[in-house]
């Protein structure tokens, strides 16, 4: 029984643990941060509630996942959007009553601790429930994918969804700062194109596919993240 449990802290670790790394990194030691993460946790899970309101509303359109998943998209980058413009005023209300500070939540610091909010959230609810099984006797599998436990696709997955909402979460800030549209656009674009290639799952196909796919993503965009950020990585070791 006890061998059950290497790929329950296998996957695991794949998961969440790249979560919590950035977690102990850029929040731990800083009560207001956690507050942040927090928060930011919590407006995601208001775009669940949302998303789950019009599943509800629209019975038609019930078992198409499609139609979800784009209002899931949309709600979670609205709110995005809507929590950068909260965290906003609430910098600018706390620099009037505070002598030691202006800036008590900007940066990209901040930006970054919002996004892994909303990233450990989101692979939370995508992944615990598949994860809670890995401990008990067998294995599962998709059927796109014959040789790779779904534990493991799944715990690909969350890990990869954590990165790119913390990469969506800086890219969100700069466009809301710098009143860019087309960044804002292009954030929610890419994240309806990451997320629908999940779809594929449905159909029987291989989750290789969108792992792959989403992977190549976050290195994408990462890489224009770092560009955005002054064409280099110094700002960012700065955050850790």
């Amino acid at each position: 029984m006890a061998v059950n449990w290497l790929p329950f802290i296998g996957c695991l670790s794949i998961a969440f643990g790249p979560s919590v790394t950035l977690f102990l990194c850029t929040a731990a030691k800083e009560a207001q941060a956690v507050i942040l993460l927090i928060t930011s946790a919590f407006f995601w899970l208001l775009s669940l509630l949302l998303s789950s309101l019009v599943w509800l509303a629209v019975v038609p359109l019930r078992k198409h996942l499609a139609f979800t998943l784009v209002f899931s998209v949309l709600f979670q980058e609205g709110l995005r959007i809507l929590f950068v413009l909260l965290v906003k005023k609430t910098n600018v209300a706390l620099s009037r009553i505070s002598r030691e500070t202006t800036d008590l939540f900007h940066g990209p610091r901040y930006s970054v601790i919002a996004g892994l909010g909303y990233g450990a959230m989101s692979a939370m609810f995508m992944y615990v429930n598949v994860l809670s099984e890995a401990s008990g006797p067998g294995t599962y599998y998709t059927p796109g994918a014959p040789s790779m436990p779904i534990f493991v696709s799944g715990a690909l997955q969350a890990s990869v969804m954590t990165g790119l909402h913390v990469c969506w979460g800086l890219l969100c800030a700069d466009g809301v700062e710098k009143r860019s549209w087309p960044l804002l656009l292009s954030v929610t674009l890419s994240h309806m194109l990451v997320s629908s290639l999940t779809l594929l799952n449905e159909a029987g196909k291989s989750p290789v596919y969108a792992i792959v796919f989403a992977y190549l993503s976050l290195a994408a965009i990462g890489a224009f993240t770092f560009r955005r950020f002054e064409g280099n990585i110094k700002p960012f070791f700065k955050i850790l």
